[in-house]
């Protein structure tokens, strides 16, 4: 019978002994069959350099020899896998996973494992102590950065990442093992290749990852085309989302029923908007948070056995009746119209009087006409209960609505002649007014 390993150091008595490694679904290969070796203390985790149980194995049937990298107790503080530094719950890089805990406002959710050696022991043993007890030491994200975590996620296990290394002597012309080599006959890239330089210390601290990189420029790029799509002068809808099935027709039955159940659990919904035959919906929210938070966790999902795309509807132009809304023409009439002009001074408009038909003014209107023509030795032009006024001709000088009195091409202002400010109220060829005579 083997003797138990006594650890008498104190140091060696923080050393890592465990029975299984904490690796991603990927990192185990395709091969449902597994034989793993463990070597006890077999090197120093490469975050925290104290001596750790190493195991292991050949990561599926083409796969390479695979070890873990990091201690399970550093790999538990950040929820990654010991081999590649990948989440376990998401599949993406440490450094996009924080970011967008952080840009989301649950910086609470991120742990900040401590880089000193007397900080780092004492944050693992109490680690230690709150996962023994069921615990938990960082706070739960919130729904918003769960849905875009989720919609970023890589859960598809990408067993290409488990290909045999480079073949050096291949690189250099002096390989003859040929198909029996168990590394891959292929060119290195360059050097200035920023994938060529990886740091597992680095990829675990969210510092100077590439592969990290690459998958935040690509999001970001995406993001741009999307964008590119509302620049031609439409904005964003206030709390109003637009989803459509991908792929082409024939599309599923689409119905409200089926859209607010599938988009309740977000928030109250004002109207929803379904257009079976072109498989696509428009549903209003009552806040804005709601239709954000709907988006980012129905983007790429199913409803009805089909992926959705799902994206912030279009706010309608100004001035426009029917809206193009990615690629539907809106039945929403949001128009606002122009404003009409005013009648002229002494007149009523006749944009939308029939031919033919003189209209009457009210009786104190024409009570006031017949007055003033009376005053002025015009009343023989009209009754007082005649049409309406006649239009003056245009040498008169006339104040008009926006302007002082009318003047003649050819009239000269004298010196002593400035001109008056109009007020509308002082104008007695206006409805309404009074004037009296003053001599």
């Amino acid at each position: 019978m083997q003797a138990a390993i006594v650890k008498r150091d104190d140091n060696k008595q923080k050393w890592e002994d465990t029975e299984f490694p904490l690796v991603c679904e990927t990192c185990l290969g395709d091969n449902p069959y597994i034989r793993m070796t463990k070597e006890p203390f077999g090197k120093q985790c490469k975050v925290c350099e104290r001596p750790f149980t190493v195991f292991a194995w050949q990561a599926g049937t083409k796969g390479r020899l695979k070890r873990v990298e990091i201690c399970k107790s550093c790999a538990q503080a950040k929820n990654v896998c010991q081999v590649c530094i990948y989440d376990m719950q998401y599949g993406l890089p440490v450094k996009v996973r924080d970011k967008i805990l952080k840009e989301y406002g649950t910086g609470g959710a991120m742990t900040a494992v401590p880089q000193s050696m007397a900080n780092r022991a004492w944050y693992t043993a109490q680690q230690e102590r709150t996962l023994a007890q069921g615990e938990n030491m960082v706070g739960d994200a919130n729904a918003l950065a769960i849905a875009k975590l989720e919609e970023m996620a890589q859960m598809q296990p990408k067993y290409e990442r488990n290909m045999a290394k480079l073949c050096s002597f291949f690189a250099k012309g002096e390989c003859n093992r040929g198909a029996n080599c168990p590394f891959r006959h292929e060119m290195p890239r360059d050097r200035n290749d920023p994938m060529v330089k990886q740091n597992t210390k680095n990829r675990f601290f969210g510092e100077s990852d590439p592969v990290a990189n690459r998958i935040l420029g690509r999001q970001r790029r995406r993001e741009e085309e999307e964008n590119k799509e509302d620049e031609d002068g439409y904005d964003k809808a206030r709390a109003t989302l637009y989803m459509r099935f991908q792929g082409d027709a024939p599309y599923p039955a689409l119905t409200e029923a089926a859209i607010r159940d599938k988009f309740y659990a977000f928030g109250e919904i004002v109207s929803v908007r379904a257009q079976p035959d072109k498989g696509q919906a428009f549903v209003e929210f009552t806040q804005p948070d709601a239709a954000e938070l709907a988006i980012a966790s129905m983007n790429r999902k199913e409803l009805l056995d089909r992926p959705l795309y799902v994206k912030w509807a279009r706010a309608p132009k100004r001035g426009e009746v029917a809206v193009k809304k990615r690629g539907e023409e809106s039945s929403t009439s949001n128009h606002v119209g122009m404003k009409k002009p005013l009648a002229p001074p002494g007149g009523v408009s006749k944009a939308r009087i029939p031919k033919g038909v003189v209209p009457k003014p009210p009786a104190h209107v024409a009570a006031m006409i017949a007055a003033r023509r009376q005053r002025g030795g015009g009343g023989a032009a009209a009754g007082a209960g005649g049409g309406i006024a006649a239009v003056p001709r245009p040498g008169s000088r006339l104040p008009r609505p926006g302007g002082g009195p009318v003047r003649g091409a050819g009239n000269k202002r004298s010196a002593g002649d400035a001109e008056k400010p109009y007020y509308s109220s002082t104008d007695p060829s206006r409805f309404g007014t009074k004037t009296t005579d003053t001599k």
